[in-house]
């Protein structure tokens, strides 16, 4: 009865257009305070026991990180080097554009900052070379949420969090399953490709992609001296967030002094704190649901509940899963995780599944989120970028998230893509 009434709560906000946070807190201390008769103090500790991470002070860094590159021009000449290496090639800009949100997934974590990054640079080169709307905002929409799977990722840390996971070893599990990932989302815009019959690129000479691969390089270094210092041990995840910072704010600075200017990075700073604060006020109001939710030992419910069926395990690993697709189409991808996890987690370990294997294909799900309507983040980031209607851009990523969905079933049933680097 508690739970019936928390939920109504938390939904009668959201209906009247209150942010999700809030309707999370509201929610979850009704129930702790109000229907428990924990202290006041109590309730509002869980933000404190909520923002007290050292792991997720890995996330404003990387974002800021991202930015940074975008603003200072250093994504702009990573992108050139790769459109001028792929361009030219039967489905070549389709594919530039896969390869540049892997890499620049690699260096923000932010699917949002990845679609606007190489949309600026692909799509009008594409649009250029006969390339409809729909097929170029689409394939950008769908590989944009690479960034959430390519570390450092934002999705990962927050799981890696919530289940005390090891971050180095789920940045670890999510580089073998996004590099799948990718080279599915090439494959069919290949195919695509064929159909249309676009005009090709000119190809570039020589001495254009050797300079614009000295040009690019030191941002396509990055990656490897931040995820190569992670996984050697030189410095934590959190540590080498700042690094990357300090980093891109060098090479801008030796290499890029023409966009290396006050008002850009300021606008990376703001953009930054922005898009930091969404995210800590909603891991607050989760937290504080969560709690509730745990007072009153739904978890634990739900895992008898589920141990209790007869039915395999892998089925109600496919519902579980399914559920987070349908919660994507409706909420976004950060609430879904914190408001989940707690919850399904118990029931995961109780079945049996590997938790590092378990985080990557949730993560996975969340992609698909990310790209569902109504609510998908990068439809709506692509449509007002590039001021066009948001059905457009779900036209043309409905292929793509096709593959994306097929990818993802290959990755829950074949534990390897995300086992293989981690054992």
């Amino acid at each position: 009865m508690i739970i019936l009434i928390g939920l109504v709560i938390f939904l009668a906000f959201l209906i009247i257009g209150a942010p999700i946070w809030l309707s999370l807190s509201i929610s979850g201390g009704t129930i702790l305070f109000g229907f428990l008769g924990l202290p006041i103090e109590t309730v509002v500790s869980q933000y404190l026991i909520a923002t007290d991470s050292w792991i997720l002070l890995a996330i404003p860094y990387f974002l800021l990180a991202g930015n940074l590159m975008t603003d200072l021009g250093m994504a702009k000449r990573m992108l050139k080097f790769i459109t001028n290496l792929v361009g030219h090639l039967p489905g070549g800009m389709p594919s530039a554009a896969v390869l540049s949100c892997v890499i620049f997934g690699a260096l923000s974590g932010s699917s949002a900052a990845t679609v606007v990054a190489v949309g600026a640079m692909v799509v009008p080169q594409m649009l250029k070379l006969g390339y409809s709307k729909e097929q170029s905002l689409g394939i950008v929409a769908t590989s944009g949420t690479l960034g959430q799977m390519i570390p450092p990722s934002v999705y990962m840390i927050v799981y890696a969090s919530m289940t005390q996971q090891d971050v180095g070893m789920m940045f670890m599990a999510g580089i073998i399953p996004g590099l799948f990932i990718a080279t599915v989302l090439i494959i069919t815009a290949v195919i695509l490709t064929y159909k249309v019959k676009p005009m090709s690129q000119v190809r570039p000479s020589k001495k254009e992609i050797i300079k614009s691969f000295l040009y690019g390089l030191p941002s396509l270094l990055m990656p490897i001296i931040i995820l190569g210092g992670i996984y050697l041990g030189i410095f934590t995840p959190t540590e080498a967030a700042a690094i990357a910072v300090v980093y891109v704010l060098l090479i801008s600075y030796i290499f890029n002094r023409k966009d290396f200017k006050k008002k850009n990075i300021i606008k990376s700073f703001i953009a930054s704190i922005k898009t930091t604060t969404v995210i800590y006020l909603l891991l607050c109001g989760a937290v504080l649901f969560s709690t509730a939710l745990m007072y009153i030992q739904v978890p634990a419910q739900i895992t008898q509940f589920v141990s209790e069926l007869s039915v395999p395990s892998w089925l109600i690993l496919l519902a579980i899963l399914g559920l987070y697709i349908i919660f994507g189409m409706f909420l976004d991808a950060l609430p879904i995780l914190y408001i989940t996890i707690p919850i399904v987690f118990p029931t995961i370990l109780a079945l049996g599944y590997d938790p590092v294997h378990f985080g990557v294909i949730t993560v996975a799900c969340m992609m698909i989120s990310q790209v569902t309507p109504p609510v998908g983040i990068s439809l709506f980031v692509l449509s007002g970028h590039f001021k066009v209607k948001v059905t457009t851009v779900i036209r043309g990523s409905v292929p793509y998230l096709i593959a994306l969905v097929l990818a993802t079933i290959v990755l829950i049933y074949v534990p390897w893509f995300s086992t293989v680097l981690t054992k």
